[in-house]
């Protein structure tokens, strides 16, 4: 009987969990599918703003152009700290780094946001840019990247280690030979999580990366782009035009598909992971 009502009661405290936001998604594709037409994903080229009736293909471009280069700023960052940790640091600095990484992954992603604002585009004149939001968005994932390739690293089983440095292999080999093999599919499962992650960022590229007219096509990496985050975050303000919420609906499903996938892709990988040991 005891053990009856203690399954009754998880149940009844699980429910909320999956049924609100199955219920958030149910609605999204509601109010966003009506909107899919043959003009959502078009590309304008042209000096354009975040107007209702355009397309958002600049918009996905911007967002995606903006996640990969973040990643690519933090990736090599990551590693070349967890090879640190794993090759070099003591227990003692290895704690301190835990620490210190643990501390800036908590951080509100505003903050960095408002660093960005005052170094990258006012101190060193880069103004709203590619750039000033690409690393914005790298300090923000570089906590995440750099602790799951520490984890990674660590599932390695240290008798492969032991029997490699045994035979007199080299830091690099032990690296490229042992660890590579049997950790990259935790790499990439990180990093495509790091991407869903920047791809649910507003704040810090509001304040560093995006504009919301003027601007539909990165020339350079000092020039401002659009993204989705920021399109559906300018249009929500439309309440009163029925087009700019029925575009918001629609680039918001857009944007929850895109960190579902990349989310997705990293669950795959884990479990093949997991599968080959």
């Amino acid at each position: 009987m005891a053990n009856r009502f203690t399954q009754a009661l998880l149940i009844a405290l699980a429910l909320p969990a999956i049924a609100v936001p199955l219920a958030c998604l149910l609605y999204l594709l509601m109010r966003g599918l009506p909107g899919f037409d043959s003009n959502l994903f078009s590309l304008n080229l042209g000096e354009s703003g975040f107007g209702s009736s355009q397309g958002i293909m600049a918009q996905v471009i911007g967002s995606l152009a903006l996640s990969i280069l973040s990643c690519l700023l933090a990736l090599p960052l990551a590693i070349g700290l967890s090879l640190y940790s794993r090759l070099y640091a003591g227990p003692r600095s290895n704690s301190v780094m835990q620490h210190v990484l643990t501390t800036f992954q908590s951080i509100p992603p505003l903050v960095y946001g408002l660093c960005g604002l005052v170094v990258f585009v006012h101190l060193l004149g880069w103004g709203i840019s590619l750039a000033a939001g690409a690393i914005v968005l790298a300090m923000i994932i570089l906590p995440v990247l750099t602790l799951n390739t520490i984890h990674a690293l660590e599932r390695v089983p240290s008798d492969y280690t032991d029997a490699a440095r045994a035979l007199g292999m080299s830091p690099s080999r032990v690296v490229w030979h042992v660890w590579r093999p049997r950790a990259w599919r935790s790499l990439l499962t990180g990093l495509f999580l790091a991407v869903a992650r920047t791809l649910s960022e507003t704040a810090p590229i509001l304040f560093t990366a995006t504009v919301f007219s003027g601007a539909s096509w990165p020339n350079s990496l000092f020039a401002p782009v659009t993204s989705l985050q920021t399109h559906i975050f300018y249009l929500a303000q439309e309440a009163v035009d029925e087009n700019a919420v029925a575009r918001a609906w629609s680039s918001a499903l857009v944007l929850v598909t895109l960190v579902a996938m990349f989310s997705l892709i990293a669950h795959l990988l884990n479990r093949r992971r997991s599968h080959h040991g």
